[in-house]
């Protein structure tokens, strides 16, 4: 409806000016007057002219200063198509990867099939000269059964009987060389296998990527018109929640707990008008692989190590939208512990009302400054906490009551962690300043 009515608004305002233009431009026609020493005719166009600029720079400037983000969605849509065109390129090289793996694969199997030649080609042998054994042990029988034969001939049988023996003690040794050789060559066929497959799953991934980037691309008319037409409920870089959870637990307290804080921060998220899945309930959109990055994170830690974990938003979230959001991991310590001096400033209780108002806002103002640079986390202002508006008062009626120089110590209230404010967890004390008149 807001769309319709800056075009309707758009129409009307470039009518007026057209017509306008028309009417001064019959005017000059019939009182004759020249522009620029032109004349009457020349000049009546130039003012025709100069209407059609107007309503054109007026369409502009109204299009520009009500819709601020068609700039950036415009210069938006160059990265994305860089990002298809590194995709594509990226595609090719795993495409030339894969072949040249397949190539190494057909040579491994060629050479695999000529060793299982020579493997068959050996046990025959070994069966040959099995069998020629067989016959020599045969013959060496019948010829030990004969009388006749003479202790020559029986000499000479033991010796072809050992070189027989021999031979096949060889061939045996060769067998299990060759046996061996094919058991690398599978070892490489099955790793080979291997990288081939996981070429596979990560060329799928690449052209998931692809087709990804591709609806992005083609969802970015979509997505403009409701980053134009919605009301923002979440800024990029907004913190949706933030707690603190234990590193180093077990898997399973490491995914409870992860599992509760993903609860709790659906919960925060729903508390503002943003889209939410009717049947889970679920208002958050993480990637899974953010998930399971941040456990395995928290799960390696060393055991009690605290982690400040934050839910933060990754874009603008209009109204009524999906809550596309990222996780931050920060290490949790102690800034200060219970008692530490954080600051102090003297001042004369004897000062007016403003001036003393004004110094413990200075000393405020330097406690703040010292909490940021020790660590302590800043709230979406820059700001790690405040005290009660009637808390600073009564400090300042206790500083009047004084009639003297005192001096404001800030000490903290008890251990302040980096995720805590400041507010109710420091305290102050007066103490009296010594001079020469007291």
């Amino acid at each position: 409806m807001y769309g319709i009515l800056i075009i309707i608004l758009l129409i009307i305002l470039s009518g007026l000016i057209a017509y306008l233009g028309d009417q001064i431009g019959m005017k000059v026609g019939k009182k004759r007057i020249s522009i620029f020493g032109l004349r009457p005719k020349y000049s009546s166009i130039i003012i025709t002219v100069i209407t059609g600029v107007l309503i054109a720079a007026l369409s502009i400037t109204i299009l520009l200063t009500v819709y601020g983000s068609l700039r950036e969605a415009i210069f938006n849509i160059n990265k994305v198509v860089l990002r298809l065109e590194n995709l594509d390129e990226e595609l090719k090289q795993k495409d030339e990867k894969l072949k040249n793996m397949q190539e190494e694969i057909n040579t491994k199997s060629e050479e695999l099939e000529i060793l299982q030649t020579q493997k068959t080609n050996l046990e025959s042998k070994l069966n040959d000269l099995q069998n020629e054994l067989k016959m020599v042990e045969d013959e060496l029988k019948n010829t030990k059964d004969e009388l006749a034969i003479t202790e020559k001939e029986l000499t000479k049988t033991e010796e072809d009987l050992k070189s027989a023996e021999e031979n096949i003690a060889a061939l045996r040794k060769n067998r299990d060389q060759l046996n061996q050789r094919i058991s690398e060559l599978n070892d490489q066929k099955n790793e080979l296998e291997a990288k081939v497959s996981s070429l596979n799953e990560r060329m799928s991934k690449l052209t998931e990527d692809y087709e990804v980037a591709s609806e992005l691309a083609n969802r970015l008319g979509e997505d403009m018109y409701y980053y134009m037409r919605e009301d923002m409920v979440y800024q990029k870089g907004d913190t949706v929640y933030a707690k603190v959870i234990e590193g180093g637990q077990s898997e399973n307290d490491t995914i409870n707990a992860l599992n509760k804080f993903l609860t709790e921060a659906n919960e925060a998220a729903k508390s503002r008008p943003i889209k939410v899945d009717e049947e889970t309930g679920m208002a958050l959109e993480l990637q899974t692989e953010d998930i399971l990055y941040t456990a395995r994170v928290l799960y390696n830690m060393d055991e009690g190590q605290q982690v400040i974990v934050s839910l933060v938003s990754s874009v603008n979230v209009p109204r009524n939208e999906w809550l596309k959001a990222n996780f931050v991991l920060e290490k949790n310590f102690k800034v200060f512990a219970k008692g530490d001096f954080i600051a102090a400033k003297v001042i004369d209780a004897n000062d007016q009302t403003a001036a003393i108002d004004a110094e413990l806002r200075s000393l405020l103002a330097e406690v703040n400054k010292k909490a940021k640079e020790n660590g302590l986390i800043t709230d979406s202002e820059g700001q790690v906490g405040s005290i009660d508006f009637i808390n600073f008062y009564q400090l300042v009626e206790n500083v009047k009551s004084k009639n003297e120089k005192i001096r404001v110590n800030v000490h903290a209230s008890k251990d302040i962690w980096r995720n805590d404010r400041l507010g109710a967890n420091i305290r102050f004390s007066i103490e009296r300043v010594e001079t020469e008149d007291n």
